[in-house]
């Protein structure tokens, strides 16, 4: 396959079933070589002939190609600190089965994490039929080397300069491929969710500590080759507590899971509705404004036209909402009030493992490419 391939396969996943013709306009492809490809996909059993598709052409209307799911999967991995989650995706990335398990960050290696990772893995290939498996990506927290086979730095479980990609294929079996969680479940919305179409997409996210991922004309923002979005380590006040990167005053040190925790007096695993909980605090209101000066300054910098909000920030009451539509418009470009969206993800809990396996079908299967 090449990239003739992976421009064919990518139309049909983002608009459906698409007569001949259509592909080999919208690709800009030759007829022969539209002809040479389509051909090769019908091999390959990831595409078939559907029925007749509607023309407004004179003459007689051409078959439609379509993808076929079901024709191969993936594995998408998060990673988290303290939180493992794995599905199996079919092309679509609809899941066909999921697991997760916890992990003490203090007391367990890196190591001990992916032969627990791969334990499950090998259970979870089990129950959904041992489909094809084209290869993993793994949604990790904290940024990737340009190559996207190492772990750089996370914060949160102090792993650096830690080579996932090899330690995983090791274990798996299969070809691995890495990516900044919150930068995959950015991607994932790109491709499947609320930010089709849409040219700059922001995802924030809230466990542990406060991510953000940005996708902007559907390739992953990653400055520096490697960079990630910091929003969580933009200092809102120099007198702040200690943050765990070492700075005060980070937005992610007064608005990280642990804090919420501690402001509505519990221990133990967060609840799903700590923002329901939290609003009847007064810590609220000052967690809203924290945020939204956050957010501010992210928005006039990046121009996102679509902020997602996960984790969490996905669980929010309303009025959470509302606060940040209220109440960022103003504080941002004029050109940009009347385009920000923001929304919660439709991808749920597992939005993470979700947005490894949308990378890994990016690398393995949609750039037309098999490695």
């Amino acid at each position: 396959m090449g990239s003739h391939h992976g421009e064919v396969l990518r139309i049909l996943r983002d608009d459906g079933p698409q007569s001949r013709a259509s592909l080999a306009r919208r690709g800009k492809l030759s007829a022969t070589t539209l002809t040479h490809v389509t051909a090769q996909l019908l091999r390959d059993g990831v595409v078939a002939e559907s029925e007749f598709v509607d023309t407004t052409g004179i003459g007689r209307p051409g078959q439609a190609i379509k993808l076929i799911p079901d024709a191969h999967h993936v594995v998408g991995i998060h990673l988290g600190a303290g939180l493992v989650q794995l599905v199996i995706a079919d092309l679509a990335a609809s899941i066909k089965a999921s697991a997760s398990f916890e992990f003490s960050v203090r007391d367990t290696a890196p190591d001990d994490v992916i032969a627990r990772t791969a334990e499950a893995l090998a259970t979870l290939r089990s129950e959904a039929g041992d489909p094809h498996l084209l290869g993993a990506g793994v949604a990790v927290p904290g940024p990737v080397n340009v190559e996207q086979r190492s772990l750089l730095a996370s914060i949160n479980t102090g792993w650096r300069n830690l080579p996932l990609a090899k330690l995983f294929e090791t274990q798996i079996n299969l070809p691995v491929i890495l990516e900044h969680n919150v930068t995959s479940m950015a991607l994932a919305e790109v491709r499947y969710g609320i930010g089709r179409r849409v040219p700059a997409v922001l995802y924030v996210y809230l466990r542990t500590g406060l991510g953000a991922g940005l996708v902007v004309d559907g390739i992953p923002f990653r400055p520096g080759g490697h960079g990630a979005v910091e929003l969580g380590h933009i200092q809102i006040s120099r007198d702040g507590p200690l943050c765990s990167c070492g700075n005060h005053g980070c937005l992610e040190s007064y608005v990280n899971e642990g804090v919420l925790m501690r402001s509505i007096g519990l221990k133990g695993q967060a609840p799903s509705n700590l923002f329901e909980q939290l609003e009847a605090t007064d810590a609220f209101g000052p967690t809203l404004d924290r945020l939204t000066d956050s957010l501010a300054i992210a928005i006039n910098i990046l121009t996102p036209d679509l902020i997602v909000l996960g984790g969490h920030l996905s669980q929010a009451p309303e009025s959470l909402f509302s606060h940040l539509r209220a109440n960022l418009p103003p504080r941002v470009m004029p050109h940009m009030r009347d385009v920000l969206r923001i929304d919660r993800t439709g991808f749920g809990p597992l939005a993470g493992a979700i947005g490894g396996a949308v990378v890994a079908l990016d690398h393995f299967f949609y750039s037309g490419v098999r490695h």
